[in-house]
């Protein structure tokens, strides 16, 4: 049933996952001001930020390497992968080592951004399935209902078949 999920959904997914970023590193900003831990605040931030752009880039690097027959090539998106992950890894243990605070934060901030894509992706997928079960159940209720309606016609002989 997933094969034929639309490409536009996974636009609606990122920028859902996108405004859902903005808000929570708002509400995280403001949370950990209020608690005077401002340093995780800003380290929520840059981790909400540091995940944007890391899938953004994913998204990117995904279009350049692979062929128009939709096949990936590996070696040098392999590289690209293990740079941005890489990269965003020593920061964050920098900033843990350095910082503790802002450290905290933006681990907090990047697994906030998994939790956030994986629950939009879930709910864009659940409301295609859905979807595609109430059209398979509405139109199998009309094909079974017209089917009927011709086949006691012929049964009887009363009129032409459709």
């Amino acid at each position: 049933m997933l094969a034929d999920f639309p490409v536009l959904y996974v636009d609606v997914i990122v920028r859902r996952t996108i405004g859902s970023c903005i808000v929570l590193a708002a509400v995280a900003f403001g949370v950990t001001f209020f608690l005077g831990q401002y340093l995780a605040g800003v380290g929520a931030v840059l981790g909400l930020a540091g995940a944007t752009v890391n899938h953004r880039l994913f998204q990117v690097s995904t279009a350049r390497y692979s062929s128009s027959e939709g096949r990936l090539e590996r070696r040098p998106y392999f590289g690209s992968v293990a740079a941005r992950l890489g990269t965003l890894t020593v920061i964050a243990f920098a900033l843990l080592y350095l910082v503790r605070p802002m450290g905290f934060g933006m681990v907090a901030g990047l697994v906030a951004f998994q939790v956030l894509l994986m629950a939009n992706a879930l709910g864009a997928i659940w409301r295609y399935q859905k979807a595609q079960l109430a059209a398979i159940a509405g139109g199998g209720d009309r094909d079974r209902q017209v089917g009927s309606s011709s086949e006691g016609k012929a049964q009887r002989g009363d009129g032409e078949s459709a």
